[in-house]
């Protein structure tokens, strides 16, 4: 028995889809996928708009995704003392 799978064609636009868009790393994803990083890469390098800078490009959305999460718990921590001030008056 071949150590070797045929991944499914739908599977590997949703693992390349949340690589790309989602800004997961290919390590989380061969993870979650069970698919190798080796594979991961191949099929972003066969993509013509998939280049070196692209992989520094994720890193950045990664960290932007994770300031807007903060930030959005600092409005709304914000926003909730905000309504108690105004409810004591």
């Amino acid at each position: 028995m071949s150590k070797y799978r045929r991944i499914p064609s739908e599977l590997k636009e949703k693992i390349l889809d949340t690589v790309k868009n989602d800004g997961i790393s290919v390590r989380q994803a061969s993870e979650e996928y069970e698919v190798t990083q080796q594979t991961i890469h191949a099929w972003l390098r066969k993509e013509s708009t998939y280049t070196w800078s692209n992989t520094h490009n994720l890193g950045e959305i990664r960290r932007l995704k994770k300031d807007k999460e903060d930030l959005l718990c600092l409005i709304w921590a914000l926003t909730a003392e905000l309504d108690k001030t105004k409810k004591k008056r």
